[in-house]
């Protein structure tokens, strides 16, 4: 360091002295090293890197041609363009004199007061609308940036530079302390968008009080809970699609459909339009952005759960299955753009898009399509349909157990068919009767007759088989043969009802004998019986 600041004095010295001429230097490797290093304002670490890899910086003998321009500089001659460096830099100007750069300091809170209409050139070129719509900045800014703004713009133009204004407030550690890194309180940024994905930080602090102007206790918990319940949940709708669907193209594309199923999820997803719309056009982000979880949970848990079978079944109510499923996902990620854009980008271009959903308008809003009838309804269906379940739990039946009977007090279900068996599938009860004299709202049939256990294994028989089939590695369009040993009871049940069960499990024949041919195999129980199956893939 000695050694460059005694070179860099020379030189300097030289350049004021004999400014404009071709100076010949002759000296020793180390000093015209520094020499150079010091020309571009380096530091001791930079001057080694100028070296690095290099034997030797000069040969015996060689020249080199530096060009040197006095550079504002500390007293270690390193590049500084603060005060009090960056005053001594002059340039010459057309003028014939020299140009000086003014050393008195405005409050830097003058210049970013300023920048609303400054950086438009208002009012003289006026490029931008002005006043701004809205500004965004931390609670901590409301005596520095928010004030300067406001006295600025009414001093000059007697009006506010922002209509709206988005305040966040402070981010404190899980405990509520402030975050250190002496103390070490709170996960690493990156470590959390390594492992959680962008998406699922953001939305948890867009969802929390942090964008209402309050404190917000940050929590790894939180941004986990919207990972599994959001992103997670988001993205397994749409690899279903993928694994199902025949991908129709979403582009112009009208839904038109009977099944009230598709009719329920186009009127939630019309709701969601125009609440999101109605909250954003308010500046309310964080209550926005709380009815996409909920979106995302009738989407999985509900519509896709619920049309399962039909995308399995080849025909029109499957293409109409998957067509409404493609315009959803592609309708739902221009409305989770804003807030989820990632995974809103990667769902909008698998869905055949070309263009990204960033470059894309706002969805159109049409109340016509919210069925509010419809909605109310499928919420109570969905409500009854919890408290059965809740009584199955409680009896120790298992779902998959068909039950002859559910009893319900709401008459205003009466005539609504296609909802009743919706009900009647997702309970798995052969009928649903309407009794006012029942004490709650719901009650169970939950005789079990040995028709219906019947039933109820095969439908456990079933879900062994998709599972080993899964296992396998087989597809959902994979036909296999099927090989069964176990219990007359169980044999009674497959023959019984054969052609259904062969679709369910895409077998396309079965026998009741153990085999060597199988891909796979399983030994496993059905109410304590015990059963072999074994599955190969037909080629």
């Amino acid at each position: 360091m000695e050694l460059k600041n005694r070179v860099l004095e020379f030189i300097y010295e030289i350049e004021k002295k004999y400014s404009g001429k071709n100076i010949l230097i002759i000296g020793h490797e180390y000093p015209i090293w520094m020499m150079f290093a010091g020309a571009n304002g380096a530091d001791a670490q930079k001057a080694i890197e100028i070296r690095r890899g290099k034997n030797n910086f000069l040969k015996t003998g060689e020249i080199k041609n530096l060009k040197f321009v006095p550079l504002p500089h500390n007293q270690n001659f390193e590049l500084d363009l603060h005060r009090p460096y960056i005053d001594r830099v002059e340039f010459s100007c057309s003028c014939g004199g020299q140009m000086k750069r003014i050393p008195d300091v405005f409050d830097c809170w003058y210049e970013s007061g300023s920048m609303p209409y400054a950086q438009a050139h208002y009012p003289f070129e006026n490029r931008l609308p002005f006043p701004a719509e809205f500004i965004a900045e931390g609670i901590d800014q409301t005596r520095g940036w928010f004030y300067t703004l406001l006295v600025l713009s009414t001093a000059l133009f007697n009006k506010p530079a922002y209509k709206n204004v988005i305040v966040n407030g402070i981010i404190l550690a899980e405990t509520g302390q402030k975050m250190s890194k002496r103390l070490k309180n709170y996960p690493d940024p990156m470590e959390l968008v390594e492992k959680y994905g962008a998406d699922a930080l953001r939305l948890y602090l867009l969802s929390s009080p942090a964008v209402a102007a309050e404190n917000l206790n940050f929590s790894e918990k939180g941004v986990d809970e919207i990972y599994k319940k959001v992103v997670l949940r988001l993205w397994n709708v749409y690899k279903f699609y993928e694994m199902y669907a025949d991908k129709p193209k979403t582009a112009n594309y009208k839904p038109k459909t009977k099944n009230v199923l598709d009719q329920w999820i186009l009127a939630r997803l019309e709701q969601l339009k125009i609440q999101v719309s109605n909250l954003m056009d308010k500046y309310e982000l964080d209550k926005a952005v709380r009815p996409l979880a909920d979106f995302v949970d009738d989407l999985s848990t509900w519509y896709i759960r619920r049309s399962r079978e039909r995308f399995k079944v080849n025909g029109s109510d499957a293409q109409r299955a998957s067509s409404i499923t493609c315009y959803v996902l592609s309708e739902f990620s221009k409305i989770i753009a804003p807030f989820l854009p990632f995974i809103a980008e990667a769902i909008y271009k698998s869905l055949q898009n070309t263009s990204s959903v960033h470059l894309e308008n706002w969805p159109n809003l049409n109340k016509k399509l919210i069925d509010k009838n419809l909605l109310d309804s499928m919420a109570e269906i969905r409500k009854i349909a919890s408290l059965a379940l809740e009584a199955r739990q409680k009896a120790e039946i298992k779902v998959r157990q068909p039950l002859s009977e559910l009893r319900i007090k709401n008459y205003e279900l009466r005539g609504k068919k296609e909802l009743l068996e919706i009900l009647a599938d997702e309970i798995n009860v052969k009928q649903i009767v309407f009794d006012r004299k029942i004490k709650n709202e719901v009650e169970l049939d939950t005789k079990i007759t040995p028709e219906l256990k019947a039933e109820g294994q095969l439908r456990e028989l079933t879900r062994i088989i998709q599972g080993l089939r899964k296992e396998t590695g087989y597809t959902p369009k994979d036909k296999i043969y099927l090989w069964l040993e176990g219990q007359k009871e169980i044999e009674f049940a497959v023959n019984k009802y054969l052609n259904d069960f062969k679709e369910k499990v895409g077998a396309e024949s079965v026998e009741f004998r153990r085999t060597e041919k199988s891909d796979a195999e399983l030994e496993t129980k059905i109410d304590d019986q015990k059963i072999w199956i074994g599955i190969k893939k037909i080629k």
